[in-house]
């Protein structure tokens, strides 16, 4: 157990180090698109490219850092007026479907993908696409190793203690 914390710690300050700079980079883009486009009257030409890339990555890595951390928007008025072994039941599901999407979508999908366009490159950095788009199936294994943590956690909880605090 004491692995599986260590490992989803590891993963979380990952993320985050990986996010942080590209969120710099991406503040900095726009101030300077917006300074070359109001101020000098001769906008950036590859900052919109590149902002549009670092986005992508930025909402794939966050979104997997909130899977992670069970921060990510939910529905709970039917999972909170359940207790015991129906709330386990209704929290093994929804990380089982969790686990499922980020497969096919993410994963296979996300493969496939990158596949298909490597040989493609951005109109304007001529940067592969295959390589924007690896985020999709990189995201789609954390999340799914994310996801295989909480089912842990899940099975070593009694069934009539709170689970949610043992998510965070």
């Amino acid at each position: 157990m004491n692995v599986l914390k260590a490992l989803k710690k590891w993963m979380d300050r990952i993320l985050l180090t990986v996010s942080y700079p590209l969120l710099v980079i991406l503040i900095i883009g726009a101030l300077w698109q917006v300074f070359t486009r109001y101020v000098l009257d001769n906008p950036s030409i590859f900052t919109e490219e590149l902002m549009t890339f670092l986005l992508i990555w930025i909402s794939l890595l966050g979104a997997t850092y909130a899977f992670g951390t069970n921060q990510h928007l939910s529905l709970t008025f039917i999972k909170d007026r359940l207790t015991g072994r129906k709330k386990k039941w209704i929290y093994t599901f929804n990380h089982t479907l969790i686990m499922l999407f980020s497969f096919v979508v993410l994963l296979w999908g996300g493969i496939s993908l990158v596949i298909s366009s490597l040989t493609q490159n951005s109109p304007i950095m001529s940067v592969p696409m295959g390589y924007v788009y690896l985020i999709f199936p990189l995201s789609g294994v954390l999340i799914i190793l994310y996801q295989l943590m909480h089912l842990v956690d899940l099975k070593d909880l009694d069934t009539e203690t709170d689970i949610e605090g043992s998510e965070t």
